[in-house]
């Protein structure tokens, strides 16, 4: 009986340890996005013929709300750059002044597998990336 208690605790440890690592990717407000740079990397490189910048601020609340709602769950910034390489991505920089600033305030990548890698754990904040759970 004792093994079986001391089982079950360390059961529902393991279970509520993984499911803390587990969010739901959510904005506040959408304010912080004036400009939209898309931009195609194949093999780790960039063009400027493959890059596309919006204004439109309907076009960019759209995008932002196609990420709202995700599951996803936190990765290291080691794993982060690793999803990266050798994938095709579309990556999605969102600036409130792109002229004045060199990091956008929110970013995240397509992948060629299906999967959302997210730069930014919060707007403005890129510590702590995350990546979906699902393919979309």
């Amino acid at each position: 009986m004792k093994y079986l208690s001391v089982s079950l605790v360390v059961v529902i440890l393991i279970l509520s340890a993984c499911s803390n690592d587990e969010e739901v990717v959510t904005f506040e407000n959408k304010d912080f996005a004036n400009t939209l740079i898309v931009q195609k990397v194949e093999n780790s490189s960039s063009s400027s013929d493959k890059k596309k910048t919006v204004t439109d601020k309907e076009k960019i609340e759209k995008v932002l709300s196609k990420v709202e709602g995700l599951k996803v769950k936190k990765i290291s910034v080691e794993d982060s750059m690793d999803q990266l390489q050798g994938q095709e991505v579309y990556t999605f920089g969102f600036f409130k002044d792109p002229e004045s600033a060199e990091n956008g305030e929110y970013a995240f990548n397509v992948l060629e597998d299906g999967k959302i890698l997210i730069n930014y754990d919060d707007v403005a904040n890129p510590n702590t990336p995350l990546i979906t759970l699902d393919t979309h």
